[in-house]
């Protein structure tokens, strides 16, 4: 939803269901339909999802399963899907958007990352 501003603009309305918080913590991530899994660094982080930087192009749909470090000690596992994904300008890195899918495991995970959000 596009909303007028005082000046005339165009602002875009928000539209997340989650508080998200920046965060730029070592991830790990291993596909479920291939071989592709490595390392990356996450960007931002909801209870929903989590924005990650990759060096691998994720097509749409892929279902990753993640390792999220959120302290030193603490790292949540959570399965997800790539439901966006934006090339760098002149460069061969991209952003991708993982939305955290809703299975059994999603609950606890769930739980552990909004105690840590709401210490944020």
């Amino acid at each position: 939803m596009n909303i007028p501003t005082d000046a005339g603009e165009m602002e875009t309305a928000e539209k997340r269901r989650y508080r998200r918080i920046e965060l730029r913590q070592p991830i790990q991530f291993q596909s479920q339909s291939s071989p592709l899994g490595g390392g990356s660094l996450s960007c931002d982080l909801s209870e929903g999802g989590v924005r990650v930087d990759m060096f691998d192009f994720l097509p749409l749909g892929t279902e990753l399963t993640l390792q999220v470090r959120l302290a030193p000690e603490k790292i949540v596992e959570y399965v997800g899907r790539v439901v966006w994904a934006r090339k760098y300008p002149f460069a061969d890195r991209y952003q991708v958007g993982v939305e955290f899918s809703e299975d059994k495991s999603f609950l606890a995970a769930k739980r552990q990352l909004h105690g840590f959000l709401e210490v944020q």
